[in-house]
């Protein structure tokens, strides 16, 4: 596959596993513990789709997304909320802020994380997962 994640979360655990599964799978992944150092990455590697934390030690979330939105080349990449903050304000704010959805945190169900993330993912870029990657709804 030449698709290309990026998983940004402050807590190592949480952004170690969930990019040691998605790389797993086949995907190419870059992670990010902050909010300056995402940016840099995201400015030179780019991105397919991006799962991003809500709280960072140096920024949050919601000003994350709105600077990606900002940026020419990473505008149309969807972003995926991956936090353990799903109370209903925090998910009605996360949909108003133009993320794609959400994932909570902990991850309890591999399959159903990377099931989760490549549903998101742009339908031509789903057209290069492998059928058992993608959840039921979207399988060719």
């Amino acid at each position: 596959m030449n698709i290309t994640l990026h998983v940004i979360d402050d807590d190592d655990r949480s952004r170690k596993l969930a990019a040691d599964v998605l790389a797993s799978q086949g995907f190419r992944v870059h992670a990010s513990g902050t909010a300056a150092e995402a940016q840099a990455q995201l400015l030179a590697h780019g991105a397919d789709l991006v799962l991003l934390d809500i709280q960072l030690p140096d920024s949050d979330g919601f000003a994350l997304i709105g600077w990606i939105q900002t940026q020419p080349t990473l505008r149309d990449v969807p972003v995926v909320a991956l936090t353990a903050s799903v109370m209903p304000a925090y998910r009605g704010r996360i949909e108003e802020c133009g993320f794609a959805g959400y994932i909570a945190k902990p991850l309890t169900s591999v399959r159903q994380f990377v099931q989760t993330v490549c549903g998101h993912l742009p339908a031509t870029l789903q057209a290069q997962v492998p059928p058992h990657l993608l959840p039921p709804a979207a399988t060719r």
